[in-house]
């Protein structure tokens, strides 16, 4: 059947059923056990590596945090000694503060000071130090006047110098990337041993094991081996990230207790009395003030506070707080006199919270992985029922197993796409600007994609019944692989309008052709479940792209996201020459009308084809790109939401609409009940949007002082309209295909006219919702007119549908 299943092995016992073990030849368990190893490693290599990526990333912030801090106590003398207007370069206490604080943290390569030319007037640590140029500036930190810079292997952190004038110069701490990367690298050794042994012992489970199970329950031991490997290493992963996080939330204070035990090294050591030196008391202050997460920073003689950041305790003796994590510095030697230590306390609620925030957004990341997972780990099982499925005459799985092997390739498409979508609008804003044009400009690159999408559609049906579902798909690959490799090697605005001209050709053609396979393959009661196959593809595909691709941008940049969606579309157009079946639909009534516009006349005539694009298609998309995607991230942003998490509530409708979408398909299928289905998904949808509407509503949320509950509604609004969406995104095609007009024109055409039509609600959505705003202002309360339309549609559909029955079903009702 597939290229990838020809093989002269000896075959299995047919005799055999699949209630009972197939005994394999030892060549096609290596190949099994080889095909098991491969989506192990390629799974928990994902996994790791983005676990790795924001770990980095993280710690890379947490050293930023820290530096600043230590800049901050350089700057403050600084500039205290340059406000009268006296020179920078005649400081004299320069390297009396700066040095403490190099020795004492290893990742600190040196902390400099520049006059207003960028010409280096002190030093301390790295001589030859240098100030990155200004076009190097990746991030400015606003609410602390500082500035990140960065190229290939050097961190710095600009904080300006200002006399009551003017600016005279800066202050620059520098730290090696390297360092950092160091740091994160002998946490995760462990992490990834115990991934390649995952991996080895369960490639031996598949290899030694799983032969002996039955048939019908191999294939779930197999993925119950997979799930349990994958979550083991992903709990370590975790728990190395938790420690990561820890040591980098809390290295900034270890580091602030250490320099001030360095600064006052020099007393203890000479014995000098703390009473006779003036602004001991003063410096604890000044580190409290600049460094707000610490609860206390403490010196202590003998048990007794000598200076503390609140004066009151002085003379009283340390309280630890059992909340608190504690770090203790002994400047005085051991067997001394007195005994002199230096203690700073912070909250681990700070630590909690930051180590929460960082863990929540890899959990997206995590979410991707799986995702991964769970298509590799589909296309492994989908290859074994069809090597042993087939030869038991196991037709039922079979079919099922012929669907799933279209799923990489619609997901890997809808990924390599959705991978710059965190960060292509920046870009071509950047674009315009460089162009000189206006900046309406900027939406221009995203109109001609969708546009092309929707021009791809109507002819790419009619070339699939000539060509096949397998040419076309790989013509879409390689076009949207052209795309690619157009985006990353532009740097200009027109440029890159052909190539989001030629990616929406290239994913339209892409789209028709996995929609082909699917109605090709699929029996009429498998063709709702086939259609969930592409509802997964597109939902999963945008989840992990966008989480995935957010991440790697950091490292490899725009260029470089570009060139690895070239490389992935690539090698999933070579995975469908391999392993698709490279037959031409004929099962598929074509029509005998010679052009596809006429054919687009015909359907647009068809009441059932009309009252179900109107009154359930286009609502649903519109209210996805008008609500879901526009309005909701635009009243999130106002009520004070950062972008992760209005990323992750963004994702949490997608994951939605998966699981949905997989228990209805089911549904749909034995039942054929769609328009009832289609009914029950409108109803779900207004009740989604009312229930997001009560944010809104003082009397029921009351942001200033319950802030918990109206995230609450809005995310379990949020995933109503996702579950509501997953009741429609794939009964919607077969309800459609089921009409008589299929059987005139083609079921591939009727759905390719379908999706093209559906495009009316991406375009009306955001209008929609901007007319919307016009009445009720940009409230919450405006869901609620939305969510009541949709019932009405709701409504109007099933009453409608009833009097115009599809002869094309021959499903029991």
């Amino acid at each position: 059947m597939t290229k990838i299943l020809d093989t002269d092995m000896p075959p299995v016992d047919l005799s055999l059923t699949a209630e009972h073990p197939v005994v394999m030849p030892r060549e096609r368990r290596f190949i099994d056990a080889l095909a098991m190893f491969l989506v192990a490693v390629m799974s928990l290599c994902l996994l790791i590596y983005v676990a790795y990526g924001e770990a980095k990333r993280t710690y890379e912030q947490f050293q930023i945090d820290k530096l600043v801090a230590q800049g901050q106590i350089v700057q403050g003398a600084v500039e205290t000694f340059v406000r009268p207007g006296l020179p920078i370069s005649q400081f004299t206490g320069f390297n009396g503060l700066a040095d403490p604080m190099v020795k004492a943290d290893p990742l600190i390569d040196a902390i400099s000071a520049f006059d207003s030319n960028n010409k280096a007037v002190f030093s301390s640590g790295e001589t030859n130090a240098r100030m990155l140029p200004e076009s190097d500036t990746t991030q400015v930190m606003k609410d602390r006047n500082a500035y990140v810079r960065t190229s290939g292997n050097l961190l710095q952190v600009v904080l300006p110098v200002r006399n009551r004038f003017e600016q005279v110069g800066y202050v620059v701490s520098s730290t090696p990337r390297t360092k950092i990367a160091e740091q994160v690298e002998q946490a995760f050794y462990p992490v990834i041993y115990t991934g390649l042994g995952g991996a080895i012992a369960f490639t031996i489970f598949v290899f030694f094991f799983s032969h002996s199970f039955p048939v019908k329950t191999r294939r779930h031991w197999v993925a119950g081996g997979f799930v349990a490997t994958f979550m083991a290493v992903a709990v370590l992963v975790i728990s190395t990230l938790v420690n990561v996080y820890s040591q980098g939330a809390q290295a900034r204070t270890k580091s602030l207790a250490d320099s001030l035990g360095l600064r006052l090294d020099d007393l203890v050591h000479y014995n000098v009395n703390f009473d006779d030196i003036t602004g001991v008391i003063a410096l604890f202050g000044e580190y409290k003030r600049l460094n707000p997460d610490l609860r206390a920073a403490a010196l202590t003689i003998d048990g007794k506070i000598r200076a503390h950041s609140d004066q009151k305790t002085r003379g009283t003796e340390w309280e630890p707080n059992p909340s608190d994590h504690e770090y203790t510095v002994r400047i005085s030697p051991e067997g001394a006199a007195r005994e002199v230590l230096i203690k700073v306390a912070i909250p681990a609620d700070i630590v909690f919270q930051q180590v929460f925030r960082s863990v929540k957004n890899f959990a997206a990341l995590f979410v991707a992985c799986g995702f991964f997972a769970a298509v590799f780990m589909g296309l492994a099982r989908s290859l074994q029922i069809l090597a042993v499925g087939a030869q038991t005459k196991w037709s039922d799985d079979q079919e099922k197993a012929t669907i799933d092997l279209i799923k990489p390739v619609f997901f890997l498409a809808v990924f390599l796409e959705h991978m710059s979508y965190s960060f292509l609008p920046s870009l071509m804003q950047t674009y315009v600007s460089d162009a000189g044009l206006s900046p309406s400009y900027a939406s221009a690159p995203f109109m001609i994609y969708y546009l092309c999408f929707a021009l791809a559609l109507i002819p790419s049906g009619r070339i699939e019944t000539r060509i096949g579902a397998r040419s076309l798909m790989l013509v879409g690959l390689l076009v949207a692989a052209i795309s690619m490799v157009a985006m990353a090697n532009t740097g200009s605005f027109w440029p890159a309008i052909f190539a989001r001209a030629m990616a929406g050709f290239g994913q339209g053609m892409l789209f028709i052709g996995v929609q082909a396979y699917v109605l090709a393959n699929s029996s009429p009661t498998r063709r709702t479940q086939g259609g969930a196959a592409i509802v997964f593809g597109f939902q999963a595909g945008m989840i992990a792209g966008m989480a995935i691709g957010s991440l790697l941008v950091s490292y490899i940049g725009p260029s470089g996201i570009f060139n690895l969606g070239t490389f992935i579309a690539l090698v999933t157009a070579l995975y469908g020459w391999l392993a698709l079946p490279s037959k031409v639909s004929g099962g598929e009534t074509r029509s005998q009308l010679d052009n596809a516009w006429r054919d687009m006349a015909r359907i647009l005539k068809d009441g059932h084809f009309n009252r179900t694009m109107l009154l359930v298609g286009v609502p649903a998309k519109a209210i996805l790109t008008g609500v879901v995607l526009f309005a909701m991230p635009l009243l999130l942003s106002k009520q004070g939401f950062v972008r992760e998490d209005i990323g992750q509530i963004t994702m949490a409708y997608a994951g939605a609409v998966i699981i949905a979408s997989h228990f209805m398909a089911t549904r749909a299928d034995r039942s054929g009940e769609t328009e009832r289905i289609l009914f029950h998904g409108a109803c779900l949808t207004g009740a989604g949007l009312l229930m997001m509407s009560l944010a809104g509503f003082p009397g029921v949320v009351n942001w200033a002082n319950n802030p918990g509950l109206g995230t609450l509604v809005i995310v379990v609004g949020v995933i109503m309209v996702g579950v509501a969406h997953g009741f429609i995104n794939a009964p919607i095609v077969t309800h459609v295909t089921d009409a008589d007009i299929a059987n005139q024109v083609g079921a591939t055409n009727v759905a390719a006219a379908y999706r093209l039509l559906e495009r009316v609600g991406h375009v009306a959505g955001p209008l929609i919702m901007g007319q919307v705003f016009l009445y009720t202002g940009i409230t919450w309360v405006s869901f609620a007119v939305i969510g009541c339309i949709t019932f009405l549609l709701g409504a109007l559909f099933l009453s409608s549908d009833k009097a115009i029955p599809a002869s094309g079903n021959t499903r029991s009702a």
